[in-house]
């Protein structure tokens, strides 16, 4: 029996290491895909979902610094780690990025 369990322990510590190793390299093929869809489409399939995590309170189309490559950029209430980590860095191949806004108040009508 100890035999048993040393290969099955063994097989187990093979698996972990396997997607240890695997997962980063899928991740990374993963960001760095062409988009399929034009960024608009992108941002309305994904937009609700963006303004449910906490502290988000607006999502737009914008460009990376570069100021030519579309983003998908995602407006914050407040700076906080835990929501930040919530939103992805990429959405169906276009970049993420976070801005600090503050909180959005809609005008008041004339």
């Amino acid at each position: 029996m100890p035999n048993t369990q040393a290969t099955v322990c063994l097989s187990a510590l093979i698996l972990v290491l396997n997607s240890i190793v695997i997962c980063p390299q899928n991740m990374a093929q993963n960001t760095s895909a062409k988009p399929n869809r034009d960024i608009n489409l992108v941002l309305a399939a994904h937009d609700q979902e963006l303004l449910a995590i906490p502290d988000v309170v607006g999502v737009y189309v914008g460009t990376v610094q570069d100021g030519e490559t579309l983003c998908l950029t995602v407006m914050l209430a407040r700076k906080n780690a835990e929501s930040e980590q919530k939103i992805p860095r990429m959405i169906e191949g276009y970049p993420v990025v976070t801005k600090v806004t503050g909180n959005i108040k809609a005008f008041e009508r004339p």
